[in-house]
């Protein structure tokens, strides 16, 4: 009989197989390079824990045909520890998604020990099964705001995105004429300068820091995440495996006393938008972390820097020019309503950096 089960390391193959076979259109992750890659986010990082495995679905003759992602994060809530399960990818064969397979999988996953469960960038009939088993979206989350700097490499890049031949076939020339246009776009028209500096100077995130000055940053907030340093040189070091959103960078950002004022991490690629995986500031300082962040990016070459909405830094994007709009649902479910409350509210650090999505590489 068919049955859903806790994925195994030697199903590695056999899921990377499926992955490839059903998300063909996949570019990110090459062919040869999915095992390795399920090796490491699923049972090689420090937090991986057996009680909230990756599931499969395997049929009457013991093929696997479906296959859920589990990615566990330690959060704390009130000062107390949870677990946070991220799930995706989600995979099912397309000759057994009459039978609900995704569904199935989900309801598995839901039920397991985490007081949290989370996952971005789901599609509409996935939202329809999470709130059919008591999640919701998180409406905020499920906005992207993007402030534009460089519009002409912006739009351009973005306009050749989904046909990445084409991409690279013009990218010299891409390279040159764009920012041509750019300068002297930027120049005469005001939306696209930078923010003015606010006095601020940034250093390199380290592990040391974050634990550090994370206490300080996030004293304001019910539900937090609760890292350690094995696992953010884990995660640090698996930004650097991430060939879509190009090269990734994490900033301490100081203010003019030598204040810690908060931090920042993302993917910067020249002449395109640079992805924001998490800020992490008070409100009254969130502003002048964004500022840096902008500066940091802009010198590298970017021509757009874009993120999930969250709400400490909702208002200072928004004064600062940035454009909104829907991007990918959010969905999040747990059986304490307070928990759920406490996100809906902005009473929580939870960034795309505690999800899965960013990992593809």
């Amino acid at each position: 009989m068919s049955e859903i089960r806790p994925m195994r390391r030697e199903d590695v193959e056999e899921v990377a197989h499926l992955y490839r076979f059903v998300d063909n259109s996949d570019w990110r992750i090459p062919a040869e390079e999915l095992p390795t890659w399920f090796k490491r986010t699923l049972f090689d990082h420090p937090w991986a824990d057996p009680e909230i495995p990756s599931l499969v679905y395997v049929d009457d003759s013991g093929e696997i045909l479906g296959f859920i992602g589990s990615h566990v994060r330690r959060m704390r809530f009130d000062g107390q520890p949870l677990r946070l399960a991220a799930g995706g990818p989600l995979i099912a064969h397309p000759k057994v998604r009459n039978r609900g397979v995704g569904a199935l999988l989900w309801r598995r996953y839901i039920t397991g020990p985490q007081e949290l469960t989370i996952t971005d960038g789901a599609s509409e009939q996935m939202r329809k099964i999470f709130e059919l088993m008591g999640g919701q979206m998180m409406h905020p989350s499920s906005m992207k705001w993007v402030r534009v700097f460089r519009p002409w490499s912006y739009v351009g890049n973005r306009a050749l995105y989904s046909n990445m031949w084409v991409r690279h076939k013009v990218r010299p020339w891409l390279r040159t004429t764009l920012p041509a246009l750019d300068r002297p776009t930027t120049r005469a028209i005001s939306r696209f300068h930078l923010p003015p500096a606010q006095g601020t100077s940034d250093e390199l995130l380290t592990p040391e820091l974050v634990l550090e000055h994370m206490p300080q940053i996030t004293r304001s907030l019910r539900l937090v995440p609760d890292y350690d340093e094995q696992f953010l040189e884990w995660v640090f070091e698996e930004m650097h495996y991430n060939r879509t959103w190009g090269q990734p960078h994490r900033r301490l950002v100081r203010g003019e006393d030598g204040r810690v004022l908060g931090w920042y991490v993302y993917f910067r690629q020249p002449q395109e938008s640079c992805m924001v995986l998490q800020l992490a500031a008070q409100s009254r300082n969130a502003g002048a972390v964004i500022d840096n962040l902008f500066a940091h990016a802009v010198a590298g070459g970017g021509a757009a820097v874009q993120g999930r909405v969250e709400a400490h830094i909702l208002a200072p994007v928004a004064h600062r020019g940035a454009m909104f709009r829907f991007n990918a649902r959010s969905l999040v479910h747990s059986p304490n309503p307070e928990l759920i409350g406490a996100i809906t509210s902005g009473h929580a650090l939870l960034s795309r950096f505690e999800g899965e999505w960013w990992m593809a590489t």
